[in-house]
């Protein structure tokens, strides 16, 4: 019973975060118009892909792995590495601020270089989050401590945005860049603080053990078909700030689906690992949570489908009407990408991650052609179309080598934890 209300917990945070960023958008959008949202969308969406591709993508699953291995907290477990790891975080941020000037295409303008500097904070910010979730979760942190780390950062961004909507009728992307940084600088210090006290240490995690499990589950953790937000970085580049404005707010509709199923396999995954000794426990847990994400995220992604149109007129305003078109595809589309990740899930607890890394490889490049062609066509309708055809070669490929796999019958881990 403790599990099912913590794997309850999980996903309903991950959905109310998901619900605090949508107030944002709405807001984000009122207050800047249409291309200050396509600005702040593009901030926003490089400093994301600044941390999935590097610390933030497939390290914090690593790091949880072992240190729940080894029963270490994650001071004692990591806190030799966090100077190193610092280090690293500020190299590789530093080009994606030099990438939003390039994208946004007005490098002479002082303001631009600001949002340059926002994207490498935001960045910096994003990689400690996530490396400090993961080992809150890593060293077994009560629930009361998870939910703090989880929901204070978003929540902060849009109780000061709230403020922002009453008292003023416009303002600036950097402005509302500012307000992120300084919310999550603040739950970071708070996270920080909730990580276990160092205790009597029977060892620590060694960095390259650590870098080899990054590697190899990097493609699969990070998902680059909807987890680099590649579509709206081409839309922007390519289309410029307005249509990334339309596009981001049927994007904001379109990412509820998404993170329910980003939710379900978080939990999924160490419930799958854990009943790898027990076949038919583990096939039990698979039809039993498979059969639950689809019904739940069946029904989620029709009703989004079903009242998209009123939605984003009643929350973003006629200005964004435009954007309607564009979210029926992208609502389909997320729907379908946040059942892949469940899929992606049991594949990874079954130590078959390689073949589902194979098929996100295999399908980003075409993906990404599709939008390129759909962008310079101005069509960004069409970016949704490929989006959703991409999503649907996705599911069908891993439910295919879903059924070709069975369970990899470790016995390193007691299946009993798998409930």
């Amino acid at each position: 019973m403790t599990q099912r209300i913590a794997a309850l917990f999980v996903v309903g945070g991950g959905f109310v975060v998901q619900g605090l960023l949508t107030i944002t958008g709405i807001i984000s959008a009122r207050l800047l118009g249409v291309e200050g949202r396509g600005e702040l969308a593009l901030v926003v969406a490089l400093s994301a892909m600044a941390a999935q591709l590097t610390l933030g993508g497939s390290l914090p699953n690593a790091l949880t792995a072992r240190l729940a291995a080894q029963r270490l907290t994650a001071r004692d477990g990591v806190g030799h590495l966090v100077r190193p790891w610092t280090a690293l975080a500020v190299a590789v941020a530093l080009p994606f601020g030099v990438l939003f000037a390039v994208l946004h295409g007005e490098v002479g303008d002082p303001g631009v270089w600001y949002l340059a500097a926002a994207v490498v904070a935001l960045a910096l910010l994003n990689m400690g989050y996530r490396l400090v979730l993961g080992g809150l979760l890593g060293e077994g942190a009560p629930m009361p401590r998870i939910a703090v780390a989880t929901l204070l950062p978003q929540t902060l961004v849009t109780l000061v945005m709230v403020g922002l909507f009453v008292v003023v009728d416009s303002t600036t992307p950097l402005v509302l860049s500012l307000v992120m940084i300084v919310s999550f600088a603040v739950g970071m210090v708070v996270s920080v603080g909730l990580l276990a006290r160092p205790g009597d240490a029977r060892g620590r995690l060694e960095g390259r053990d650590l870098w080899q499990l990054t590697r190899a589950t990097y493609v699969g953790s990070i998902g680059p078909i909807d987890g680099l937000a590649l579509d709206r970085t081409l839309v922007g580049a390519i289309m410029g700030t307005v249509a990334l404005g339309l596009y981001s707010a049927a994007a904001a509709l379109a990412s509820l689906p998404a993170m329910m199923g980003t939710g379900v396999a978080a939990v999924l995954l160490p419930r799958v690992a854990a009943a790898q000794s027990d076949p038919v426990l583990e096939r039990q847990v698979v039809r039993r949570w498979i059969g639950g994400a689809v019904l739940v995220l069946g029904v989620l992604t029709a009703v989004l489908v079903l009242a998209a149109d009123w939605i984003i007129v009643l929350a973003f305003g006629r200005e964004f009407e435009s954007a309607v078109a564009v979210a029926h595809w992208l609502v389909a589309a997320s729907g379908l990408l946040g059942l892949r990740r469940v899929l992606v899930a049991v594949l990874q607890g079954r130590d078959r991650g390689a073949v589902a890394s194979w098929i996100e490889l295999a399908l980003t490049p075409v993906l990404v052609v599709a939008i390129v062609l759909a962008a310079r066509a101005d069509a960004v309708e069409a970016v949704g179309m490929a989006m959703l055809a991409t999503a649907v070669a996705s599911v069908t490929s891993l439910a295919v080598a879903l059924r070709r796999t069975a369970p990899s019958r470790r016995t390193t881990v007691s299946a009993g934890a798998a409930g």
